[in-house]
């Protein structure tokens, strides 16, 4: 079995180093091995006290790096602290327990009322600054554990609400300022994987994630309400939504994601839902999307906010269900404590381009995708060019479907298949004013008669370039 230092040697280690960068005013530059401070890379020892004093002291001192060599590191949450960097060596995991005992509950960050905000995380860090994880190892959350599984809780008596909440996140970082994650493997994960909610100046850059458990609830992830955030170079496999940006209560803005793989059971890149702030200056580049159930790209206000000024670019993808999914919609939720109901929102400002997508709807009725406001309350100013949609699978029954009958759903949760099987085989437009399409080409589809493309109440209209060119435009 590992040796483990007595806790005051450890300590008395840790001080050692700590201290003369302290000393000297540099913040991050001390260095401290775990095994020294006395955790056990057993998989068995539970190192959650160890390593919550080692993060602590080493913040106090100044800062620095907390060094994890090869070995299995079982641990409950962990609170990362300002100025300290978890680095996960080759051959390192950080070890989620599987007992829910070992994640004390954080309350809601002000100012929300929700309560699923980071309330149980295996890494959790809330109002620090200059935080990191980096480094060659995985941290696996035990995510397949029963104790973690919704139909296993319900099946013991749990209330649903119950199952879907108290389960830990991977990562959870709520108003922190200077946040790095860095090539580490996030694995199996019981909850969303990684959440950044209203953060500043955020970097995730080479970071795996690979937790594909159906109906976990496992964004790949999650960026709601921060500034200035890069992830580049990641690759996402999950249960739920992919790469997802949300802005719950504060506008997400100046959000680049770019040089991405990505697979999902839900969406692949999604920008909602909560939405009672905004998104803004926002840019998606160079994805690759390979096994998608919902939709590729899908860009949704339902909760009041502002989508204004979000371009995505070279896409490619294959094996999803629906290639784009514009929504104005109004489910009207209030994510902020004491706020009434917002009232429908705005989303302007688009552009879609440099897309190739191969649908296979996995049996469903296909269609390519949907742009969809409300009466009185359009998307606005869209602009969609250099895309082509390859359709596979079935077509509805029936050999057309009136376009009259397909419902507003004002307040249904959005997702593609909301509205049931559309009249258009390649794109349906509803209440939109400012659409541009450029050079969309649509092959497989329009052999049970319907048209490539609908527009209803669309106004201030340009197509170029549309193949086949077969459309109906409705008054």
């Amino acid at each position: 079995m590992p040796q483990r230092l007595p806790w005051g040697l450890g300590i008395a280690v840790l001080l050692a180093v700590a201290a003369p960068a302290a000393r000297a005013g540099a913040p991050a530059a001390g260095r401290a091995e775990a095994r020294d401070l006395g955790a056990v890379g057993d998989g068995k020892f539970l190192n959650t006290e160890v390593l919550n004093r080692a993060i602590s002291i080493l913040s106090r001192s100044g800062g620095g790096t907390l060094h994890f060599s090869a070995g299995v590191y079982r641990t409950g949450t962990l609170y990362l602290k300002s100025g300290v960097t978890l680095y996960l060596e080759p051959g390192a995991t950080i070890l989620g327990s599987t007992q829910l005992a070992d994640y004390p509950e954080n309350p809601p960050p002000r100012p929300t009322n929700r309560l699923e905000f980071g309330r149980y995380a295996l890494i959790s860090a809330e109002g620090q600054h200059d935080v990191g994880i980096a480094g060659r190892g995985r941290i696996d959350g035990q995510g397949s554990n029963p104790n973690f599984s919704k139909k296993d809780l319900i099946a013991r008596g749990w209330l649903p609400v119950d199952a879907y909440l108290k389960r830990p996140y991977g990562l959870s970082f709520v108003h922190c300022r200077g946040v790095s994650v860095r090539d580490v493997a996030l694995a199996d994960l019981g909850f969303w994987c990684e959440d950044y909610l209203d953060c500043d100046n955020v970097a995730v850059v080479g970071v795996t994630v690979d937790s594909w458990k159906p109906d976990w609830n496992n964004d790949g992830i999650d960026i709601d309400g921060c500034r200035n955030v890069r992830v580049s170079g990641c690759s996402f496999r999950s249960g739920d939504d992919a790469i997802c940006l949300k802005a719950s209560y504060r506008d997400c803005e100046g959000v680049t994601v770019t040089n991405c793989t990505a697979s999902s059971l839900a969406n692949g890149i999604k920008l909602g839902t909560a939405s009672n702030g905004g998104f803004r200056n926002i840019a998606i580049s160079n994805i690759a999307l390979d096994g998608v159930q919902e939709s590729g790209i899908t860009l949704e206000i339902v909760d009041g906010g502002t989508l204004d000024g979000v371009t995505v670019q070279n896409i490619a993808m294959r094996n999803v269900t629906a290639a784009i999914f514009v929504r104005l919609g109004n489910m009207a939720r209030s994510w902020t404590q004491g706020a009434g109901k917002p009232g429908v929102g705005v989303l302007r400002n688009v552009v879609i381009s440099d897309i190739v997508a191969e649908l296979s709807p996995r049996g469903k009725p296909s269609t390519g995708g949907s742009i969809t406001g409300l009466p009185g309350h359009p998307v606005e100013n869209v602009s969609i060019g250099n895309v082509r949609i390859a359709l596979r699978g079935p077509a509805p029954p029936g050999a057309r479907i009136d376009p009259r009958r397909v419902p507003e759903a004002e307040a249904h949760y959005p997702e593609h298949s909301m509205f049931g099987p559309l009249p258009a085989y390649g794109l349906y437009v509803r209440h939109v004013r400012g659409l541009a399409l450029h050079n969309v080409v649509v092959t497989g589809g329009g052999s049970d008669g319907r048209p490539c493309v609908i527009f209803d109440d669309v106004g201030e209209l340009d197509v170029d370039g549309l193949r086949p060119p077969s459309t109906v435009t409705l008054p």
